[in-house]
């Protein structure tokens, strides 16, 4: 008589579970997501060879737009968080002009 009500019943316990497991691997998947990212930005910010004070200041010229007028073009992305981070820098064909030396001097 109410073999229809635990057919339901049974296929809603099944999907809850779908849901659980699949709201796990997509959290498993957000999270390698985020490594690889983070490793990427690493492996890039260390490409570069800076010291720390001096990325410090190469930040904070990108983030003023500043870099731009050192021969560097740098796109500044704003996340849902309201940090810029930098996204893309790349060397343009004028001459690179940017002294790190001077960055030093004015500490």
């Amino acid at each position: 008589m109410y073999e229809r009500l635990d057919k339901l019943r049974a296929e809603v316990k099944r999907m809850e579970k779908k849901l659980e497991d699949d709201k796990a691997r997509l959290k498993a998947a957000q999270q390698r997501l985020q490594e690889a990212e983070n490793s990427q930005i690493l492996a890039d910010v260390g490409a570069l060879n800076l010291s720390p004070e001096q990325l410090a200041e190469f930040l904070k010229l990108v983030a003023n737009g500043q870099a731009g007028n050192a021969g560097t073009q740098a796109t500044v992305v704003t996340t849902a968080t309201d940090k810029a981070v930098v996204a893309e820098t790349k060397e343009t064909d004028s001459e690179d002009d940017f002294d790190w030396e001077d960055i030093e001097d004015e500490k």
